[in-house]
């Protein structure tokens, strides 16, 4: 290799990206004792504690381990008003904190001789010469027949979204300020200028908590609002004093049209993709599911699969109601209080989860006002 030439790495398959979805679809390729070599580009040097990911589900999963918290009691309400509890004990709401995933992912992956991780690099270009996808990197040079591509959408594909749910918050220790045995899922619920608000509250026991303030909005929020929101939440709580541990904050696109790809041999995948449930953001169990599908097709030497289209009747559902939350903000609070408060658990878990039946369904579709979904059937 002359001077000055980028080092090559070879791969039956290229994940782009070192995430959730990248992550994911490696540690299931690992558990089919695939016979593929895997090579993962990675742009971030290190892993940190950045997020946290949460979703009803069973004990017994792939990342169990991982998961810091579970709760079977979660609280909704309307601002102003004491809060209403729903009891969960078959499906509790669990949460897993990005670095106990990464963690457990990088392990399974050192452990493989099928998987490389390669941190520290970002995907420059990538381009298909003769069968196989070149991809030019910070340090190396990627090639390989097929590729996965779990890279954040671009700003033109995130303007296609309905709405944007914005939400900003903190870890912080305060003595015996949390009820550990519970989360507050939606709760001071209320409109604004600024759009439809609500706190969300990870309790990890009585003295430590993960507290956000959570908008859905046409645009993206402005730093500086929710950082004001969160510090009245604060303010209101009496929590002003508590010491911070870490903060998290995003931006997730809601009803945002899918990227596809044009050529076989690469697929898209992760929020890009549709990982993130429209009307709600949701994404860590529908990533697993993908993972699944994805790895079983690439073991079979098939072409990558990108995340399967939302079945019909669900996406209609999904995209009428965020229409209604769209051009009707002030309504919110109302809808997401009569969903809670009307929809038996269970089917309010499975419709949550993308696990509904029509029976499902049609309860959630009785438990909402008829006039602001009418209204916007019937807008030209």
């Amino acid at each position: 290799m002359s001077s000055g030439m980028k080092p090559t790495i070879e791969s039956d398959v290229l994940i782009i990206g070192g995430g959730l979805s990248g992550l994911s679809l490696a540690v299931a390729l690992i558990e089919k004792n695939t016979s593929l070599t895997i090579s993962i580009a990675e742009p971030r040097r290190e892993y940190k504690n950045d997020r946290t990911w949460s979703f009803w589900q069973s004990h017994d999963h792939r990342w169990a381990k991982a998961v810091s918290h579970r709760w079977s009691r979660w609280c909704f309400g309307l601002e102003s008003q004491p809060q209403q509890s729903i009891y969960s004990p078959h499906r509790p709401y669990q949460s897993i904190e990005s670095l106990d995933f990464y963690r457990l992912a990088t392990e399974r992956i050192e452990a493989s001789d099928c998987v490389c991780l390669y941190l520290g690099e970002a995907i420059e270009r990538c381009e298909k010469s003769h069968s196989k996808w070149h991809a030019t990197a910070s340090q190396r040079q990627f090639i390989a027949p097929v590729v996965i591509d779990t890279r954040p959408p671009p700003i033109e594909q995130l303007n296609t979204s309905l709405l944007h749910q914005c939400f900003i918050g903190h870890v912080i220790e305060h003595p015996a300020a949390f009820k550990p045995d519970r989360l507050e899922l939606m709760t001071d619920m209320a409109s604004d200028e600024h759009g439809f608000k609500f706190t969300y509250c990870l309790p990890f026991g009585a003295d430590l908590a993960l507290v956000e303030l959570t908008r859905f909005a046409p645009h993206p929020v402005d730093w500086a609002v929710l950082d004001a929101d969160l510090h009245e939440l604060k303010r209101q709580r009496g929590w002003l004093d508590a010491p911070i541990h870490r903060t998290e904050r995003g931006q997730l696109p809601m009803g945002m049209a899918p990227r596809l790809a044009s050529e076989s041999g690469y697929a898209y995948a992760g929020t890009s993709a549709g990982g993130l449930r429209a009307a709600t953001g949701y994404g860590f169990w529908r990533i697993q599911n993908w993972a699944n599908a994805c790895a079983e097709a690439l073991d079979k030497h098939l072409d990558p699969l990108a995340h399967p289209p939302e079945p019909p009747l669900q996406a209609w559902m999904d995209r009428l109601f965020l229409r209604v939350l769209r051009h009707y903000p002030d309504r919110a609070p109302e809808l997401f209080f009569r969903l809670y408060q009307r929809v038996p658990p269970e089917a309010l878990i499975r419709f949550l989860s993308d696990q509904s039946s029509i029976r499902d369904k049609l309860k959630v579709v009785l438990s909402l006002p008829k006039r602001p979904f009418l209204a916007i059937l019937t807008k030209r």
